[in-house]
């Protein structure tokens, strides 16, 4: 046994060969010695690569070669590694920007306000293609788009009677503004590839403008905000018309016609008696009113918008499916100094605008209009004075219908006569 040859079972740090032949390794780089006496290639030929490497990554800025010893050993050069990498883990370069309340708005979106945008109800490709198929892909790549659909989403949960409806009314407001300062420097002009996104825009403006008023908790019509109010839908209203105008031959290429699909059907009907006489009375009332007192250019202006809304009455009365057309024809047609008109308060303007809402009050309703006409109406008639609330009896009575929509109506009028 004494003259038998002892193996070294055991090599810590030599190289891949010398271990498995269970040999001692001189730890020599490039190359051991019993690799070049075999002809062998020699692990610490890798490891020497790995080293130089390493070294190019190492923040006391040594080069390649200027390591303080070549024989590391496999645990210090395996713990490099390690914080190395955990450096590139802790430390990236561009971190994704993840604001969880937008997660949560894009989710209800997607999840459920896409679905109640449309006024068509009937029509559920409608929905599919364009609030829950076109506007989702735009939101991708428009900004401005993406945040105004968070807006809209942030409004429906405000609508939904949530616990917290001021952190939603905050994210509503703050992702509008972010769409509206942001949509002028992205877009600069109109063609057949941003047709769809404009128009889409441009309706969830329209439905946050008229919507902010219908929300539950939203603040009290006073003062000067109904005419303020008024004035702003009315205009609002009258832009998205003149817009799709614009847009039309550009939209002709677009899924996103359908959504106006009954513009050419269009007819007129015959009024009952209901709306017949109370828009005769409203004509007379224009010619009678202020004899003397009033200007004829105003009484000229009112006498159109009172023309418009006889043929707006008739589209009504033929009982087409409710579309955007129905809800942009009226403020669309009258001129804009009956606009001026009504944001000087003028009570003849006033009156006729309250006719209009007793029909938008017809109208079936999404959530964005649900009780706006209604709400919108009884601020109207705050503004007036009690000798013309006779004036504004029928659309009284078409609209204010329960006993308590009565006895909350009759204290406004109190309130009025008292005032006065």
């Amino acid at each position: 046994m004494g003259n038998s040859r002892r193996f070294h079972t055991k090599t810590r740090n030599g190289c891949t060969n010398c271990k498995r032949r269970r040999v001692k390794c001189n730890l020599q780089a490039p190359q051991c010695h019993h690799c070049k006496r075999r002809g062998e290639e020699c692990s610490f030929q890798l490891k020497n690569s790995d080293e130089n490497d390493e070294t190019n990554l190492d923040s006391d800025g040594k080069a390649a070669g200027e390591s303080d010893s070549l024989t590391l050993s496999q645990s210090d050069r395996s713990s490099r590694r390690r914080k190395s990498s955990e450096l590139r883990w802790m430390e990236p370069s561009v971190w994704p920007a993840l604001d969880i309340q937008q997660s949560e708005l894009r989710w209800q979106y997607q999840q459920s306000t896409g679905a109640t945008l449309a006024l068509l109800k009937e029509d559920p490709r409608r929905v599919r293609l364009i609030w829950k198929g076109e506007v989702p892909l735009q939101s991708e790549h428009n900004s401005w788009i993406d945040h105004c659909a968070m807006a809209i989403s942030a409004l429906h949960i405000c609508h939904l009677k949530p616990p917290n409806p001021k952190d939603y009314y905050t994210a509503a407001f703050k992702n509008y503004r972010s769409a509206v300062v942001a949509f002028p420097k992205a877009v600069q002009e109109m063609n057949p590839d941003n047709c769809v996104s404009i128009l889409s825009f441009s309706l969830m403006v329209l439905m946050f403008q008229l919507g902010i008023s219908c929300v539950p908790g939203a603040a009290p019509m006073t003062n000067g905000l109904p005419v303020a109010d008024a004035y702003n839908a009315i205009s609002a209203l009258r832009g998205t018309w003149s817009l799709i105008d614009q847009l039309s031959p550009h939209l002709q290429q677009s899924r996103l016609k359908e959504l106006f699909v009954h513009r050419k059907h269009l007819r007129f009907e015959a009024l009952d008696d209901n709306h017949e006489i109370a828009l005769t009375h409203l004509r007379q009332l224009n010619e009678t009113s202020g004899f003397g007192v009033r200007r004829e250019e105003d009484r000229q202006k009112c006498a159109q918008a009172i023309t418009v809304l006889r043929f707006w009455y008739s589209i009504l009365a033929a009982q087409l499916p409710t579309t955007w057309l129905l809800v942009l024809w009226w403020p669309a047609g009258v001129a804009p100094e009956f606009l001026d008109l009504l944001r000087s308060k003028d009570p003849m303007a006033l009156v006729v605008f309250c006719h209009w809402c007793a029909g938008m009050y017809r109208l079936p309703s999404p959530w964005f209009l649900d009780g706006w006409a209604k709400r919108m109406l009884g601020a109207m008639l705050n503004l007036l004075d009690a000798d013309w609330l006779p004036a504004v009896q029928w659309p009284i009575d078409e609209v204010f219908h329960s006993q308590d929509d009565q006895l909350a109506l009759e204290s406004n009028v109190q309130t009025v006569e008292v005032s006065a």
